[in-house]
């Protein structure tokens, strides 16, 4: 049996549905995981016999615990029972629900159990928040020190805008992350970082100089990766870290002499 998978968004559930519907497929479930940004739902049906009852399945990404959807009951009433579970065990909020037994299909000794996690999970969430973090503030510090060298490189050619103070810049994001919760916080920093790049890339253009590159930043960034890695493969990428370095230091040697 052919298994075949489609991510979708909130407001594709019930056209899929119908769509499905009118097709005679049959519902088999909505399945519900606990992801770490949120709960992702996959709504499965399977084909009639003339299309080798292949099954389908489509994924809804990182429901949060506010966020709305709707009832497919409005085309397969027999999707009650696992909308009831969804709501009762993952707190996922399912609206207009034919057979609804407000939060009372299943007695269970506290809200949403199916959504906690361990103190290990949790402390790795944390953990990651807290590199990306240490990451961004390391990248601030790189851009900042390139874009003075963008500056000093373009001389009279271009007149440069006003430099970021990126140091500055990440302090105010990583106080505006301190109030957020480790997942968010980490999307939050990423976000920083990848706007701190295109900035000094958008500068480096501009200048028509190439930025050197911080080396210590970018071992900083490969130490980091490596840290979560067996220690055979963490030493293979920084061999190959290290052998990158001393080709671009032999490269602009090279360059400098001629």
């Amino acid at each position: 049996m052919a298994q075949h998978f489609e991510d979708i968004s909130i407001d594709d559930i019930l056209s899929v549905a119908e769509r499905e519907h009118e097709a005679h497929s049959r519902f088999v479930q909505v399945l519900c995981i606990n992801g770490e940004e949120g709960i992702d739902l996959v709504y499965s049906y399977q084909k009639t016999a003339d299309q080798g009852y292949a099954m389908h399945n489509y994924r809804v990404h990182g429901v949060k615990p506010e966020t709305h959807i709707p009832s497919v009951t409005k085309f397969y009433l027999v999707a009650f029972p696992f909308e009831n579970e969804a709501h009762d065990l993952f707190g996922v909020q399912v609206d207009d629900i034919a057979i609804d037994f407000k939060g009372g299909f299943y007695k269970v000794a506290m809200d949403k159990p199916m959504t906690v996690i361990s103190p290990a999970q949790k402390a790795a969430r944390e953990k990651a928040a807290k590199l990306a973090a240490a990451k961004a503030a390391k990248a601030a510090k790189a851009a900042q020190e390139a874009a003075s060298k963008t500056e000093a490189a373009a001389g009279e050619r271009v007149q440069a805008a006003p430099a970021i103070d990126w140091e500055a810049e990440c302090a105010k994001v990583e106080a505006k992350c301190a109030n957020l919760d480790a997942d968010k916080a980490a999307k939050v920093m990423a976000a920083f970082e990848a706007k701190m790049k295109k900035a000094q890339a958008e500068a480096a253009k501009a200048a028509d100089v190439k930025p050197a590159v911080d080396w210590e930043a970018e071992r900083a960034k490969v130490e980091a990766k490596c840290a979560n890695l067996p220690e055979d493969k963490a030493a293979k990428v920084m061999a190959a870290f290290e052998a990158k370095v001393r080709a671009a230091q032999g490269d602009a040697s090279a360059k400098g002499g001629e």
